[in-house]
């Protein structure tokens, strides 16, 4: 049987009344068609489970066609086959995500250490001993003495910016020093 003798609804009607041979002429035929698709959505690696999927699909389109729409059979079993593969791709991409979120072996986590939650008195004093004068001075009347920013510039003799420029400068400097 040569499929250019027929037309899809003709093979159609011959694979109903259950004709092997026109089965096979409608694989030869669409054979191509499946092997681009699989190409399309980057199966390559799962090829042969695919294309026998894809003939299943093939076959179980052919059962369900009904030319009364006025659609291509083509068309029909193009737009079956590209659901597949789009379910199949999302199936495998799942799968591979949840193998790669269980099984620690797969990631690669950097290790750390545990963060101290406290500091000795003497990495303390140190840490301070890298302010500037102008800074500690803002530190003993700001953090020591609990005074609001307004009263610690007024002490001072200086405006308020500069009152919490000086803080975010001592913080950042004890940071950097308690952190290395």
């Amino acid at each position: 049987m040569i499929f250019r003798n027929y037309n899809d609804f003709e093979i159609i009607n011959l694979i109903k009344q259950g004709d092997d041979e026109a089965f096979e002429l409608m694989v030869s035929k669409y054979k191509f068609l499946i092997a681009k698709k699989i190409k399309q959505f980057n199966l390559v690696y799962d090829y042969e489970d695919c294309f026998q999927e894809s003939l299943i699909l093939l076959h179980k389109s052919v059962i369900k066609f009904d030319e009364t729409y006025g659609k291509t059979f083509t068309r029909f079993f193009e737009l079956n086959l590209n659901n597949y593969l789009i379910s199949y791709k999302k199936k495998k991409n799942n799968y591979f995500s949840f193998i790669y979120e269980k099984l620690p072996i797969y990631q690669q986590k950097t290790i750390e250490e545990p963060r101290r939650h406290g500091f000795l008195d003497q990495e303390v004093y140190d840490a301070l001993e890298n302010l500037s004068g102008f800074e500690k001075e803002v530190f003993q009347r700001k953090i020591i003495e609990k005074r609001t920013v307004r009263e610690a510039a007024k002490i001072i003799c200086t405006n308020e910016k500069r009152i919490y420029n000086a803080l975010d400068r001592i913080r950042n400097k004890i940071k950097i020093y308690l952190i290395q």
